[in-house]
């Protein structure tokens, strides 16, 4: 694995296109054609409702997740072009 370097890794994604906008910095809205009918959807509203519900909740999940390893054994989908 490559190591990356991720430092608005703990921003929330309001957070990221405020700086994006206040740095002048280009960046992109558009959203995927698959989105609609993805499971991501549903995924993001029990996030945001989790978050309305207990703040920091989102962060704390991102947290956790972050000391989990995957198996070597488990491939992924290879990924299509939106």
């Amino acid at each position: 694995p490559v190591p990356r370097c991720k430092p608005l890794r703990h921003a929330y994604e309001k957070e990221i296109v405020l700086y994006a906008h206040f740095r002048d910095l280009d960046y992109f809205t558009t959203e995927c054609l698959y989105a609609p009918q993805a499971f991501r959807g549903h995924a993001r509203n029990l996030l945001k409702d989790l978050e309305a519900s207990r703040p920091s909740s989102v962060a704390a999940l991102g947290h956790s997740g972050r000391r989990l390893t995957v198996a070597s054994r488990v491939t992924s989908e290879k990924l299509r072009a939106c």
